[in-house]
């Protein structure tokens, strides 16, 4: 995610092409360690400027990380000499997504602030710089806590199936924070049977891998719940995906196959296991 719609009456390195060259695409790497009690993030800051390594290094400026969670109101800020974070939150005092911001900030007045990589639209220009002001902007990221990535591999972390009594045929809602495969209940029951339960090649490949597709196909209505961040993160974060295929109707259904590990696939080896001709053949 990149800083959008910002803008400051002098050049700041991150945002569009103010300061030249750019920031590199590694800027901001992170790795996540998380135990019972807390998440553990280690953030790790790159750029390429002389004249504001410079002044940090005379400490007229230092990095900050500013990070927040809208659900529980959770707001902090973290400042370092070096271009390292280890940021610690306790479980309990975040729900939902935490925004991550880092700058590197002025920690002192500086007079007429100048930068070699300036654009050349600043060419001869020269600002006084005020505690607070941004010097480098990185690009923002965020985690989203409320989502058990340990288990993201099953559909059950992003998808139940339920009894309704409001629709007479099966009904898929995906409004609400997982996506509902809605039974009428004389489906339903029918479901309950031990035999129908124990055949989840079946179910896969047809009801789940059904209300996944049409799933997918509205995902960018709906990216804000639960199921949409998690498919957006494994697609994100797993070899074989790209969210360009949420673009291409075509490639949808290939998608919502590959997400369930090609139930197609499954369900045909059960069948092929439990015939009574293939112990014979």
């Amino acid at each position: 995610m990149n800083l959008n719609n910002i803008s400051l009456p002098y050049p700041v390195l991150g945002l569009s092409d103010d300061i030249l060259p750019m920031l590199p695409e590694d800027a901001v790497k992170f790795e996540l360690t998380a135990d019972t009690r807390n998440y553990t993030f280690d953030i790790r800051l790159k750029f390429n400027n002389a004249d504001i390594q410079s002044l940090i290094e005379r400490q007229k400026a230092e990095y900050t990380c500013e990070y927040d969670c809208a659900r529980t109101m959770m707001r902090h800020c973290q400042v370092e000499s070096e271009p390292h974070f280890t940021i610690v939150i306790p479980r309990n005092a975040v729900n939902g997504r935490i925004n991550f911001n880092c700058f590197v900030s002025v920690k002192k007045l500086i007079c007429d602030y100048s930068n070699k990589g300036f654009n050349s639209d600043y060419e001869g220009s020269s600002f006084d710089m005020k505690p607070g002001d941004i010097l480098v902007a990185f690009p923002q990221f965020h985690y989203d806590a409320d989502i058990r990535y340990d288990k993201l591999q099953a559909a059950g972390s992003f998808m139940q199936i339920r009894e309704s009594n409001l629709h007479d045929e099966v009904f898929f809602d995906i409004s609400g924070n997982k996506i509902e495969i809605l039974l009428p209940s004389t489906h339903y029951q029918l479901y309950c049977n031990p035999l129908v339960k124990g055949a989840a090649e079946i179910i896969h490949s047809s009801l789940v891998l059904n209300a996944l597709t049409y799933a997918l196909m509205n995902i960018e209505e709906h990216e804000q719940t639960t199921w949409a961040k998690t498919i957006y993160y494994r697609i994100d974060t797993e070899s074989g995906f790209s969210r360009a295929e949420l673009k291409e109707p075509s490639k949808i259904p290939g998608l919502a196959q590959r997400l369930l590990k090609d139930p197609y696939a499954r369900l045909f080896n059960k069948i092929i296991i439990s015939s009574p001709n293939q112990s014979e053949e």
